[in-house]
């Protein structure tokens, strides 16, 4: 499929850029115009219109503009990851996990919910359930795992848990053999023990109506997410994981992101790469 070769006006490119933020947040700069033009270019192109232009009038005034929002934001989401992404980070996941565990020692029903925001394609939630797995091989522990992300598009393919090599580059063979199945030379699929402990969800993080109805979580791993974001953004998103949290509960964040000038709601605990905050 051929590209249009539509150039994208600084006019366009504001009406865009705003109605973007206001769906989702995210904040296309004038330096990232070129970036906004190259990844709505194949849309153009689906719809068979001539410029970005009608493609704005497409997304106000068409029968069909939910529909085309939700590609707009499948489009314009940025879905980098792999499993085991970051392990510094994770290793501390792991240890804030057993704190919790413990602390959970002697309750009748031990349930810890643990949610990763902006999962993309389920890499996060999957190497979640792969870690819960090899830590808590006999607990009696339930673990609930929810994965969400505004993108519809990228959940279908973390439904489906098929991976390519490269996503699992930092698998070890063991971790390979005992939770996925190989279908061919470069794609694994998770197995059913692993897939069965998450659920996923399409969720806005600037939706308050939404993400009301996903709470007392012990543990939200929110990484990478908060950097596409303006201050304003940061802090709706912020104060509604704020509120999914348990009180006592963890936030993760990437190691390029911080609360500080966000909000004053969360105690840092977690200093140096691993950005790691408790709802006091």
């Amino acid at each position: 499929m051929e590209y249009t070769s539509a150039a994208l006006t600084d006019d366009i490119f504001n009406k865009l850029k705003d109605l973007v933020y206001e769906i989702s947040g995210i904040y296309f700069s004038e330096q990232k115009k070129y970036l906004l033009e190259t990844r709505l270019s194949k849309r153009l192109s689906v719809l068979n219109l001539p410029n970005f232009e009608d493609y704005y009038n497409y997304l106000k005034y068409s029968p069909d503009k939910n529909i085309e929002t939700k590609e707009l934001l499948n489009s314009v989401t940025t879905n980098e990851t792999s499993f085991f992404r970051d392990m510094p980070q994770l290793e501390v996941f792991a240890d804030i996990l057993k704190q919790v565990a413990k602390a959970a020692e002697g309750v009748a029903y031990k349930k810890i919910r643990i949610w990763s925001a902006a999962c993309s394609t389920g890499e996060e939630p999957y190497t979640i359930g792969i870690m819960i797995k090899e830590n808590f091989p006999s607990s009696g522990i339930k673990f609930e795992i929810t994965g969400s992300d505004i993108s519809g598009q990228v959940l279908d393919s973390a439904k489906k848990g098929i991976y390519g090599s490269y996503t699992l580059r930092n698998a070890s063979s063991e971790v390979l053999k005992k939770y996925f199945d190989k279908l061919d030379d470069d794609s694994y699929q998770i197995k059913d023990n692993i897939k069965n402990m998450v659920s996923f969800h399409n969720v806005n993080l600037m939706d308050t109506k939404e993400i009301k109805k996903l709470n007392e979580f012990d543990i939200v791993l929110c990484r990478n997410v908060i950097i596409y974001f303006d201050v304003e953004s940061k802090k709706k998103a912020i104060a509604n994981i704020y509120e999914s949290l348990k009180t006592g509960g963890y936030l993760f964040l990437g190691h390029s992101e911080s609360l500080h000038s966000i909000t004053s709601l969360f105690k840092l605990v977690g200093l140096g790469k691993t950005p790691l905050y408790r709802k006091e």
